[in-house]
C-alpha cells in the first residue's frame, strides 16, 4: 500500500486516496509525545513515533502504542447520561438513561444558576492529562466567581517537587543532565526507565549516558525498573530519605570538606548570618541580610559585599551573636552520623560514607566545561528524587534534604547537574528566574500562568475561605488533598458553606487521588450535583448526576497542553511547541469539551468573563484576541493562538501540517545557572517566619496544629508506619511504585495493556521479600489478605528478592470495580484504598498524604 505524505485534513496530496498519515500529540500520558497517525478511510489502522518531534524522537512506549484500543473501546460514553438513582455510594448501580443534549445542558445550567448568589458552591477539579480542557474550566471557574478550584491530580501530585524546583531551581521540574552526568544517584524515582517527564527522550538519553559509563545508584525499597538497569541498588526503609540525605551531607561536608564555596558565597543564601532565632541579622536601615566580609572584617548587605565573605565561623554584629547559614548547617549536620543514619534507614554506614565519596569524587567541584564558546561550571554528578520521598507524613523534608546534596556541590542548572525544567526560555516568550526580596530567586515561569504559586516568600496564611483550606499551607503549591476534608465538615475550618455542585474532568479522583475511599466516597456524597465529563465511566462517575461524553485524543484538537510548556528537553539544544489535532472524528453525539464549556459559559451569562481571562491566559494578542458576545469553534481559538505567538506564518493550517515547531535553545536557556542573577537557598529563613503566622491563625481558629515541620534547615522526623513495622501486627510497610506500560488509574482498562500486565506476574501481585514471605509461612503466588488500619483487600503475593524485607510492593492504581470498566475490573489492588487519610498521615507544609503505609498479610 502507497503512503501519503502527512496531511491535516484526511485527504493525501497530490492523492486522491483516503490513506493518510496526519501528525498529533499522543494523549496516554502527560508527556504528550509526538505522533503520526496511519487512517485509512476514516479508521486509524496504526500508530508510529514522529520522528521530528524533539519529545521523544519516533520512539513510542507501550501505552502511547495502545492508544488504537482506547479509540475504539467498546464501552466509552457517546451521549449524554443521567442519574436515576438518587442513592450515591461505592458500587451503587447509577441507573443511567441516555438523554439529548439540550436536556443535559439545561439541567447543568439550571443546577449551576441556582449558586449564583453564592458562587463558593461551585466545586471544580480542572486537572485533565491531555489538553487544554485544563485552561477552559478554569476559565469557567474564575468567571463563576468560585475559589474552588482543584488544579492538580491528586494529593502527590507535585506536592514538594513543583514548590522546590520554584524556590531552589527556578523551573517546574527537575532531572538529571544525562548528557553530561558520570554519576547519579537515584532516590525514590525511575527516570529514564518507567516513569517522569519526557519518558521516551529520557530513556534513550539515559542508555546512552550508561554505555558512556555513567555510574547509577538506585536508593529505593524496591528494585523495580530502575534497580534493574543500575549499578546498585541500595534498599531503603520507606520514608527515611532526608536520614540518608543528611548522613550524605554530613560526610560531604564535615568529614571530606566537599561542598562549592564559590558557588556558595555568589549564588546561595550560605554566608547570610544566621541570629540566635534562627532568622538573619539584617541591616538596620536597609532591612538587607548582612555578610561577613572578610575583605572589610565587618558585617555588610549581602548586595554591597566583596567575593570574600565568610562562609564559616562566628560573629557578633550590634551585640548580637551570629554565624552564617553554612556554619549553621555544618552543625546541624554533626550529628546526623552514617552510624545513627544506618539504624534509621537500614542503609549500612559504611554504604552511606562510600556513596558519599563517590558522589564527591564524581561532582567534580572546581571543574569548567566550554559549551559554545561559553565556560561554564561543570558538575557531572547529582541527585533526583521525584514522588517517593515526597509521598510521607514529613515528605517537604526528605526533598529538602535530597535537593540540599546538590546545592551544596553547585550542580543546579549547571552542566552535568540536576536541571530546573523550563527555568529559563525565549520563544515565544521570554522568562528566566529573577531575584526578589533578600536577594532569593522567585519562580521566572510568568511566560504562562501557572497552578502553583512561587514557594518564596509564601503567602501569609489567614483562616480559610476555600474548601481547600489552602490559606493553611503558606508555602505549598497546591492543598487538594484538603478538599474531601474539609468540604465534608466545613463549619470545623470556620466555613460558613456547603458545596453545591462539582464539576470534574475525566479523572479517575476517587480511585487515584486521595486516601481512604470511605472518606472520599463522604466527600462526592455530600455535594448535592456533580457533573462529570467521561470516556468510560469509572468509579468517580458513577457518584455523577450528569454525564458527558468526551473524545479520545486522536478526535480531539488541543493546543496548550497542561505540561507540555514547562517541560523542555532537559539538556539538549531544542524547545518545542506543538498542538494535537483531530485525526478522525468523533463518534455522532459527541462534542469537543471546550465547546461545551462556552456554551455552558453562555448560558450561564458569564461567556465573556471567560473570554476576559482565556486572552490573558492564552496571551492573546490584538487582533485575535476572543471578542465580547462570541462563541468560535475551537479551531479558531487555537488558530488565533498560533497566531499571537508565532505569526501569521505560523498559523494553525502551519501546525497541522507540520506538527512540532522545534525551536533552538540557547546555552543561557539550556544551563541558565551561571546566568541567573538571583540565589538559592540552603536555608529556608522564611520557613520560620511562616510557621510562627500559622501558629498565631490556627490559634485564633482554635485548632491543634503540628508546626514542627517549619524549619529552616532539613531534619528526619519519622512517619507512622516507622514506629510499628515490626512493632504491632502491623508489622510491614506497603509503598506503592509505577509501572513503565500503565499510566494512572485508568490505563489497564485498555485491553493491550491489560494484556501486558496479565503476563507480568509482577503487575497485579503485590511483592514480598522472599525471606519474609517464608517467615509467614506462604509460597510464591499465594492468595492472602492485605490489611491496613483503614482497609483490607485480596491479593496474590509474589515473593521476590527484589524489595526491602519490610515492605509490601503495589504497582499501579488497579482494583477497578466500576462496570463501565469490565477490562480491568477485580484485577490488581487500588493501593490508594489502603491509605489513612487525615491530618496525622499528611505532610503539614505540602498537604502530601503519607504513601507508606502499616499493614499486615495473611494467608488468604
Amino acid at each position: 500500500m502507497a503512503v501519503a505524505k502527512v496531511m491535516s485534513t484526511g485527504t493525501a496530496v497530490g492523492s486522491d486516496k483516503k490513506d493518510v498519515w496526519i501528525p498529533t500529540a499522543c494523549g496516554m500520558c502527560y508527556m504528550s509525545c509526538g505522533i503520526r497517525v496511519h487512517v485509512v478511510d476514516g479508521k486509524v489502522v496504526g500508530l508510529e513515533g514522529e520522528p521530528n518531534n524533539p519529545q521523544n524522537r519516533g520512539i513510542m512506549c507501550a501505552k502511547g502504542k495502545a492508544g488504537i484500543m482506547n479509540l475504539y473501546n467498546p464501552n466509552r460514553v457517546r451521549t449524554p447520561l443521567k442519574r436515576t438513582n438518587p442513592q450515591k455510594g461505592i458500587g451503587v448501580d447509577p441507573g443511567w438513561v441516555e438523554i439529548s443534549w439540550e436536556e443535559a445542558l439545561d439541567t447543568i445550567t439550571s443546577k449551576l444558576s441556582a449558586l449564583k448568589d453564592d458562587p463558593r458552591q461551585l466545586f471544580v477539579q480542572t486537572w485533565e492529562v491531555i489538553g487544554d480542557n485544563y485552561y477552559w474550566l478554569a476559565a469557567l471557574a474564575a468567571a463563576f466567581g468560585t475559589p474552588n478550584v482543584m488544579p492538580a491530580s491528586s494529593a502527590s501530585c507535585g506536592k514538594v517537587i513543583h514548590p522546590m524546583e520554584f524556590l531552589s531551581g527556578g523551573g517546574f521540574h527537575q532531572q538529571p543532565d544525562l548528557h553530561y552526568c558520570n554519576y547519579a544517584l537515584l532516590v525514590g524515582t525511575q527516570i529514564g526507565t518507567a516513569a517522569r517527564g519526557c519518558f521516551n527522550h529520557m530513556a534513550t538519553d539515559y542508555a546512552e549516558a550508561r554505555k558512556r559509563g555513567m555510574k547509577v545508584v538506585v536508593v529505593d525499597p524496591i528494585s523495580s525498573y530502575a534497580g534493574a538497569k543500575a549499578d546498585e541498588w541500595i534498599p531503603i526503609r520507606p520514608g527515611t530519605d532526608s536520614a540518608f540525605a543528611l548522613g550524605l551531607m554530613n560526610v560531604l561536608v564535615n568529614e571530606l570538606g566537599i561542598y562549592d564555596a564559590p558557588f556558595l558565597q555568589k549564588q546561595t543564601n550560605a554566608a547570610y548570618l544566621v541570629g540566635p532565632e534562627g532568622t538573619y541579622v539584617r541591616d538596620p536601615i536597609s532591612g538587607k541580610p548582612l555578610v561577613f566580609d572578610a575583605a572589610f572584617e565587618k558585617a555588610v548587605s549581602y548586595d554591597a559585599s566583596s567575593p570574600e565573605v565568610s562562609l564559616e565561623g562566628s560573629y557578633e554584629v550590634a551585640g548580637v551573636k551570629c554565624a552564617p547559614a553554612f556554619q549553621v548547617l555544618k552543625d546541624h549536620l554533626r550529628s546526623f552520623t552514617p552510624e545513627k543514619m544506618s539504624e534509621i534507614t537500614t542503609v549500612p554506614a559504611a554504604t552511606i560514607r562510600r556513596v558519599a565519596r563517590e558522589f564527591g569524587a564524581a561532582a567534580q567541584v572546581g571543574a569548567t566545561t566550554i559549551l559554545k564558546g561559553q565556560e561554564l561550571p561543570l558538575r557531572p554528578a547529582c541527585v533526583d528524587w521525584a514522588r517517593g520521598p515526597q509521598g510521607h507524613k514529613h515528605g517537604f523534608h526528605n526533598c529538602w534534604a535530597l535537593k540540599l546534596v546538590n546545592i551544596l556541590v553547585g550542580n543546579v542548572n549547571m552542566p552535568g547537574g540536576i536541571q530546573s525544567t523550563g527555568a529559563a526560555g525565549n520563544t515565544p516568550h521570554r522568562w528566566r528566574p529573577e531575584a526578589g526580596q533578600d536577594g532569593m530567586m522567585e519562580h521566572g515561569g510568568s511566560f504562562l500562568p501557572v497552578p502553583h504559586p512561587t514557594a518564596f516568600p509564601g503567602r501569609d496564611p489567614s483562616e480559610p475561605i476555600r474548601q481547600d483550606a489552602f490559606e493553611l499551607f503558606p508555602v505549598a503549591g497546591h492543598a487538594t488533598t484538603m478538599f474531601p476534608l474539609v468540604a465534608t465538615e466545613p463549619e470545623k475550618w470556620g466555613l460558613d458553606y456547603h458545596l453545591g455542585a462539582v464539576i470534574h474532568t475525566p479523572g479517575n479522583f476517587l480511585l487515584g487521588s486521595f486516601g481512604d475511599f470511605a472518606v472520599v466516597e463522604r466527600f462526592y456524597q455530600s455535594v448535592p450535583f456533580a457533573l462529570g465529563f467521561a470516556i468510560e465511566i469509572n468509579e468517580t462517575n458513577e457518584f455523577d448526576d450528569i454525564i458527558l461524553p468526551f473524545p479520545s485524543y486522536l478526535e480531539r484538537d488541543d493546543f496548550v497542553l497542561p505540561l507540555q510548556f514547562m517541560i523542555p528537553i532537559c539538556g539538549d539544544d531544542q524547545w518545542y511547541w506543538q498542538i494535537r489535532q483531530q485525526v478522525v472524528p468523533p463518534p455522532a453525539g459527541i462534542r469537543a469539551p471546550q465547546e461545551v464549556l462556552m456554551e455552558i459559559g453562555r448560558r450561564l451569562g458569564i461567556l465573556d468573563d471567560m473570554h476576559r481571562i482565556l486572552n490573558q491566559i492564552m496571551m492573546l494578542k490584538d487582533p485575535h484576541r476572543l471578542e465580547a458576545h462570541q462563541s468560535y469553534p475551537i479551531k479558531e481559538i487555537h488558530d488565533r493562538m498560533a497566531r499571537s505567538w508565532f505569526g501569521d506564518e505560523k498559523a494553525l493550517d502551519w501546525f497541522e501540517k507540520n506538527g512540532v515547531l522545534p525551536i533552538p535553545r540557547e546555552v543561557e536557556e539550556r544551563y541558565p545557572g551561571p546566568f541567573i542573577e538571583a540565589r538559592i537557598p540552603i536555608y529556608l529563613e522564611h520557613y520560620i517566619n511562616r510557621g510562627k503566622q500559622l501558629e498565631a491563625v490556627a490559634k485564633k481558629m482554635g485548632r491543634s496544629w503540628d508546626f514542627s515541620d517549619y524549619q529552616a534547615l532539613p531534619t528526619w522526623m519519622p512517619c507512622e508506619s516507622f514506629h510499628t513495622v515490626g512493632r504491632d501486627e502491623y508489622d510491614l510497610i506497603a509503598v506503592h511504585y509505577k509501572l513503565a506500560f500503565v499510566y494512572g488509574h485508568y490505563g489497564n482498562e485498555n485491553p493491550w495493556i491489560d494484556e501486558i500486565c496479565e503476563q507480568n506476574p509482577y503487575t497485579y501481585s503485590v511483592l514480598m521479600n522472599t525471606e519474609t514471605g517464608k517467615k509467614k509461612g506462604l509460597r510464591d503466588g499465594d492468595p492472602v489478605w492485605l490489611e491496613s488500619r483503614v482497609a483490607r483487600t485480596k491479593a496474590r503475593v509474589k515473593l521476590t528478592e527484589c524489595i526491602h524485607p519490610e515492605v509490601v510492593g503495589i504497582a499501579g492504581h488497579f482494583g477497578h470495580w466500576s462496570k463501565g470498566m469490565p477490562q480491568s475490573r477485580g484485577k490488581g489492588v487500588a493501593f490508594n484504598s489502603l491509605m489513612p487519610y487525615d491530618l496525622d498521615h499528611m505532610d503539614m507544609i505540602s498537604t502530601a498524604l503519607d504513601h507508606c503505609v502499616a499493614v499486615k498479610v495473611s494467608r488468604a
